[in-house]
């Protein structure tokens, strides 16, 4: 009954993003809402996406490789050039030289496609942001959610849920495969709505809320961490842009003491979620303890996720200076242990050593600089805040090793391009007349 409802909704999703692609919508928009909607609609049917189909490739893995081919070939070449793509393009080339040197030859291509991906979302949204504007840019890109969301929603009304693999509790996923990347398109759902303008969309503060709500009910506390301070944001511009110069100070006040509270209230709700994270917080040493003198105990804590951490850490510490200093090649845990690293940075000092993490640290840094150079003072918090969220939110678990976490990247990194940067950057009397023409 239930994959007969992702049909039907398929279907109608399809129907939606057809009208928008074909109205007032520019080429480079399109491009991204067909291509974000592909990989909700493909993940969906995960029993049959998933699995090797040719060549040991899957249906997703062959859309996403379809994409990121297409987008280099769509976009114009100068969107590749631009000056500040240089931090990307340096761990980029760091990720390719562990691979050569380590002869990680099929994983360097695994990742590099995977931040291909990456790299001409984030073009297209550039592109359509100078294009079309900041407003209608992302009002039109919601369409591209309305078949997860809409599943989701279903499945908690129907009561189809999902037992999460880290401890058991109930997750509502809509019938997709994990909740740890169906999380990512909640997460994506609830930026997007944050970037559209008040009064743009009819109900915007009830469908943000409405995103919050989902984002718990999918049960992923790493993902809700990277929410608060987004969600704290939105609720507080909010209130401020009501508000005469007078109000300002008692009404924010206790706006403030009402978002802290509930935010108090919130994580009382979900205390046994999250009890590990004070425990950790408080024994921040045991990360560099040896994974041998862990006691059964400790092995839980977090999931597992800090013995697996310190088995990463252990091997990096033990490795020869060159591994140390360029790791030990793109996906080289595979084989070695158990499970992914469940943490961005202690991945990326175990694949790409010491070069890698400095460099995905610098391109993290440079973000966030960029962010807070926007010069809209209300988008500036949201976008900077969105990524100081998001970089926590990499230290226990690694949304970037899949297209999802991707995905909310690059509608980030899209919006930190497109303005924090004086439009004569990319200005289209320089460049081909098709450029910035809109595709009817």
């Amino acid at each position: 009954m239930f994959e007969g409802l992702k049909v039907i909704v398929g279907l109608i999703s399809f129907i939606m993003v057809y009208r928008t692609i074909t109205g007032n919508c520019n080429k480079y928009l399109a491009f991204a809402i067909c291509a974000i909607w592909l990989r909700f609609f493909l993940s969906a049917f995960h029993t049959i996406t998933y699995p090797s189909l040719v060549a040991g490739f899957s249906i997703n893995a062959l859309s996403s490789i379809s994409v990121a081919g297409l987008g280099l070939f769509f976009l114009p070449f100068t969107v590749f050039t631009l000056k500040k793509l240089f931090p990307f393009y340096l761990f980029f080339t760091v990720i390719a030289v562990s691979g050569f040197v380590n002869m990680k030859i099929p994983g360097a291509i695994n990742v590099l496609v995977k931040w291909c991906y990456f790299l001409v979302l984030a073009g297209a949204l550039f592109l359509s942001i100078r294009v079309q504007g900041q407003q209608e840019t992302f009002k039109k890109l919601l369409v591209a959610f309305v078949m997860p969301v809409t599943m989701q929603v279903l499945s908690i009304l129907l009561g189809h849920a999902k037992a999460a693999e880290a401890d058991g509790s109930t997750s509502f996923i809509g019938g997709y495969n994990h909740e740890a990347a169906f999380s990512m398109i909640i997460v994506s759902f609830i930026f997007v709505i944050g970037l559209t303008r008040p009064n743009s969309l009819r109900f915007r503060t009830g469908l943000f809320s409405l995103a919050i709500l989902l984002l718990v009910l999918v049960n992923y506390r790493t993902s809700v961490l990277t929410i608060l301070p987004i969600a704290a944001v939105f609720y507080f511009t909010l209130v401020e842009q009501r508000l005469k110069p007078s109000q300002k100070v008692p009404v924010l006040t206790i706006v403030s003491m009402f978002i802290v509270a509930s935010f108090m209230v919130l994580s009382f709700t979900m205390r046994e979620r999250f009890s590990d994270v004070g425990l950790l917080i408080s024994n921040l040493d045991i990360i560099f303890k040896a994974p041998i003198y862990f006691s059964e105990a400790e092995k839980d804590i977090m999931s597992a996720r800090v013995f697996i951490w310190s088995q990463y850490i252990d091997g990096f510490v033990n490795a020869n200076a060159l591994n140390q200093l360029i790791g030990f090649g793109p996906d080289s845990w595979k084989g070695v242990f158990a499970k992914y690293a469940h943490n961005t940075y202690v991945s990326n000092l175990y694949e790409y050593g010491i070069i890698g993490f400095a460099a995905f640290i610098f391109m993290c840094i440079y973000s966030l600089d960029q962010a807070l150079k926007i010069s809209k003072r209300g988008l500036s918090k949201i976008v900077a805040f969105s990524i100081v969220g998001f970089l926590i939110m990499n230290m226990a678990t690694m949304p970037l090793w899949n297209i999802e976490g991707l995905i909310f990247f690059a509608i980030l990194i899209s919006v930190v391009l497109a303005l924090s940067a004086p439009k004569k950057l990319f200005d289209p009397n320089l460049h081909n007349n098709q450029v910035m023409r809109f595709a009817k």
